[in-house]
């Protein structure tokens, strides 16, 4: 899949500020048509400096906080008040701004309510599947070529090839850590995918993606135009482009 959709920015910070600020504005859209909306969250410190954003600058958005619903689409294995939980990196940023409706923060199942990944897996698909399509999930580019926790390496068992909306990892190549991943099934069941890109690290691996390299798991992402690249210039240093003065 080249990259059919994509809003390039200056520097890191403005990608930040621009992704939280559409971000926002893509909840209020939602709220709007069906008065709530939901966002698949990821992890990171990019996805980690959006969100410190987000909580920036919600106070000026009409955005309903309250009628929000949070997922993510990967988390570790761990105890749930492990520091390196995404879920517990996201709600500690969020938390003490936004007014969080309980019932609606859906993190991924930890290590004290799940006896392994995969059966925390199991049940965090059936309450996704229960809860209908997410508005919007987001991703990030890693400089492997790997979206979220899901890594090209060993496709034959990688989560994105299989049907499963969330399948348990036991020792991810990228991160050596049991863990918990929404699959190519779960993402795609998502009305839109965004995937943020930040920095020359990630330059091949984005330059890759633009030429439809099939061993990424980006290909596998998306279809109708439902994927939206946001990337810095440091990132788009091996793409051609023109720039136009008006």
């Amino acid at each position: 899949m080249a990259l059919e959709r994509l809003v390039r920015f200056g520097q890191r910070d403005e990608l930040v500020r621009e992704v939280a600020a559409r971000l926002l504005a893509q909840i209020w859209h939602s709220q709007s048509v069906s008065g709530v909306a939901s966002l698949c969250l990821t992890g990171g410190d990019l996805a980690n400096q959006v969100l410190d954003e987000i909580a920036h600058q919600v106070a000026d958005s009409p955005v309903k906080t309250q009628n929000v619903h949070l997922w993510w689409n990967w988390d570790l294995f761990v105890a749930t008040d492990n520091p390196e939980r995404n879920s517990l990196q996201a709600l500690t940023r969020l938390g003490g701004v936004l007014t969080l409706d309980p019932a609606k923060v859906h993190p991924i199942p930890s290590s004290a309510v799940a006896t392994d990944p995969e059966t925390g897996a199991a049940q965090y698909a059936q309450e996704l599947a229960e809860a209908g399509p997410v508005d919007i999930c987001l991703l990030e580019l890693g400089s492997e070529g790997q979206v979220g926790a899901i890594f090209p390496q060993n496709l034959s068992s990688n989560p994105a090839i299989k049907s499963e909306w969330a399948t348990g990892v036991a020792d991810e190549p990228g991160l050596h850590r049991p863990l918990i991943t929404l699959t190519r099934a779960g993402i795609n069941h998502c009305r839109e995918i965004w995937i943020m890109a930040s920095g020359q690290e990630v330059a091949e691996a984005l330059r890759r993606a633009h030429q439809g390299d099939e061993s990424l798991p980006s290909s596998y992402l998306g279809e109708g135009g439902r994927v939206l690249w946001l990337i810095d210039d440091a990132a788009c240093a091996h793409l051609s482009f023109h720039r136009c003065t008006l």
